[in-house]
């Protein structure tokens, strides 16, 4: 795997309580939710910070829905202060209204909600990290179904560019996994590839692996670049490493030594050209910003 330091590096906040979920927005600042508060966070680019809404619990990762609204994983907090049931959350970002849409699919609660992304359609798609499972669910609370089952800790989720690749990394397998999608919601059945599909269906789809890591490197949540490259927060020999679907040499972006930190969780794009790269340094409480070699993939809002 080749190493990249990451290019002009600049810190844009500090003293956030565990952030994740950057959502660059269309005004130029950027969203962040810190999980320890219970609360999102707005970071303006002179790097002032106002708090838009208390969500209560641990918001996990967030995205701006089709309405403009901000969508929020929240995985129920551990702190007795802000515990709450495990949901999916909808966030006015102008008023900090918080709306609760979904805390469980056909009587099984939600157990941990961790990531999201929206597809062109305006619906989105939600890993649950402690329930194993991936969800597709309606932006206005109606319908939710459990897509996939059986998935080892997934956390970051992401599409293809064309939208017919579904992708997530799953935290203590060190894996990027995909499914092949048929339409909107409709993943292509697949016997995925782990020991278990080996027992249970007697083969593998080799296909379904896009890349597994070694070491000391655990995965967090993810972008997609416009050419189709996945980035993967990463933790413990942390950095953002980038996995080629097509299949050439991995390469890993590292922090300057003055910005270590053993949990880059997260990154977004952002910018006119979306060439600015949005990085969530969790274990600090930090959010630094840096020019990307590549344009990020613009999303479906």
């Amino acid at each position: 795997m080749r190493e990249r330091p990451f290019d002009d590096a600049r810190v844009l906040a500090t003293g956030l309580g565990f952030p994740e979920g950057p959502v660059a927005m269309p005004d130029g600042s950027v969203v962040v939710v810190e999980m320890l508060a219970g609360v999102l966070s707005r970071v303006s680019e002179d790097g002032g910070r106002t708090q838009v809404a208390d969500t209560g619990g641990g918001p996990n990762g967030a995205a701006l829905g089709p309405d403009g609204h901000l969508y929020v994983c929240n995985n129920g907090g551990r702190s007795p202060e802000h515990r709450r049931r495990p949901c999916i959350q909808r966030v006015d970002p102008h008023s900090g209204e918080v709306t609760e849409l979904y805390r469980e699919c056909d009587g099984r609660p939600l157990a941990s909600p961790n990531d999201l992304v929206f597809d062109e359609t305006g619906s989105f798609w939600f890993t649950d990290l402690r329930g194993n499972a991936i969800y597709y669910a309606a932006p206005d609370g109606s319908s939710i179904v459990r897509a996939i089952d059986g998935v080892a800790n997934p956390n970051g989720i992401g599409l293809s560019p064309g939208g017919d690749v579904l992708y997530w990394a799953q935290t203590h397998t060190r894996q990027v996994m995909r499914r092949r999608l048929a339409g909107p919601g409709q993943v292509v059945e697949s016997p995925g590839c782990s020991i278990a599909a080996l027992i249970q269906h007697g083969r593998v789809d080799r296909e379904a692996l896009v890349a597994g890591l070694d070491g000391a490197q655990e995965l967090d949540s993810l972008a997609v670049e416009a050419g189709g490259r996945i980035c993967v927060g990463t933790l413990v020999d942390s950095g953002i490493t980038v996995i080629d679907p097509a299949g050439s040499e991995p390469e890993k972006f590292v922090l300057p030594r003055a910005l270590a930190d053993g949990a880059v969780t997260n990154v977004c794009f952002g910018g006119a050209d979306l060439t600015t790269a949005f990085v969530t340094l969790s274990l600090t409480g930090r959010l630094i910003s840096c020019r990307w070699p590549r344009p990020g993939l613009r999303l479906a809002f």
